[in-house]
């Protein structure tokens, strides 16, 4: 007597599947590529009083490793662009993290580390003795001493060394929760609304995170639905911490607002925003999601510019 037997599928033959299914799913998506114009709204010219200058504060700049887009979601404009994060010395608050840069996974591994379909939408290139709060140890910047950690928005090259602040209160925007609780467990946690908050012209909802006037955060929701931005009021002029709302200054200049956006109406009104807010704010300094700092940061006694050459690629490369 015979019997019939289904044997397992081995792990790896299943995983080569599933890869595989994912290629070809942003093969399709490739084939329909083309720039998503989008005007959004006029905003008129003003100036903005927007935050007076917060004696003590100021702010630190380091840059985790570098990615590039694929060609699927932009084209062939896809340079290798910084991957920051941020901290902001608060004179009674404390330090405050925005965004945590590249994982020691994606440091490591590259984006090999990403989960599908993601390794295969972007490139990465980190150095696990460069991950933020490596840097920040170099600095004299304790990564135990982090009260708050504030989260752009939720993917990867953005969140990946949360772990490194066990005891710091974790803040991400609107329809963040579920995930947030899966990156941050054992974390103090707080879901930004927006709701009921006020107005921060040229921005359309902020929260005043201290009630100092020292941080605003402001509403995003193109990039991702949860994206959040931070206008720091620094003693020589206001920073902008946009994350990928503005994922690089380039992205200002055009209406396209690509194929990143999960609402791209929204992007459009958020990058107009912004655009205002460069017109009105002569001394503002803009820090995009994945750019170099502005011109101005290296001579501005507020902001510290960590190991300037590390945004470029051949710092990561040789």
């Amino acid at each position: 007597m015979t019997v019939d037997r289904k044997l397992p599928v081995p792990r790896f033959v299943a995983y080569g599947a599933l890869s595989l299914i994912a290629i070809a799913v942003v093969a399709v998506a490739a084939l329909w590529y083309r720039p998503v114009l989008r005007p959004g709204p006029a905003i008129p010219n003003q100036a903005f009083a927007l935050l007076a200058p917060f004696e003590g504060i100021r702010l630190h700049v380091f840059n985790t490793g570098m990615n590039r887009m694929s060609w699927l979601l932009v084209g062939d404009a896809r340079p290798w662009r910084p991957n920051p994060a941020f901290v902001i010395e608060h004179p009674s608050r404390g330090l405050v993290v925005f965004d945590t840069g590249l994982s020691k996974a994606v440091a490591e591994h590259g984006e090999a580390a990403y989960p599908v379909p993601l390794r295969y939408l972007m490139e990465s290139i980190g150095r696990p003795d460069r991950t933020l709060d490596a840097q920040m140890i170099e600095a004299g910047l304790d990564p135990k001493a982090v009260r708050f950690v504030i989260i752009s928005h939720l993917h990867d090259d953005h969140t990946g060394r949360i772990a490194a602040f066990p005891d710091a209160t974790v803040i991400a925007g609107p329809q963040s929760g579920a995930a947030l609780a899966d990156l941050a467990p054992a974390a103090q946690r707080r879901v930004l609304t927006f709701q009921k908050t006020t107005s921060l012209p040229p921005f359309d909802a902020s929260v005043d995170l201290f009630g100092d006037g020292s941080l605003q955060l402001v509403a995003g929701g193109g990039h991702t639905a949860e994206d959040v931005m931070a206008l720091v009021a620094l003693p020589d002029g206001p920073a902008l911490l946009a994350g990928d709302a503005i994922v690089h200054r380039d992205w200002l200049v055009s209406d396209d607002v690509q194929r990143v956006p999960v609402d791209p109406d929204r992007a459009a009104v958020v990058r107009n925003q912004v655009r205002a807010l460069i017109r009105g704010v002569p001394r503002l300094a803009l820090f995009a999601g994945h750019d170099t700092p502005p011109a101005s940061a290296p001579t501005r006694e507020d902001i510290t510019l960590h190991h300037a050459d590390w945004f470029a690629l051949p710092a990561w490369t040789r």
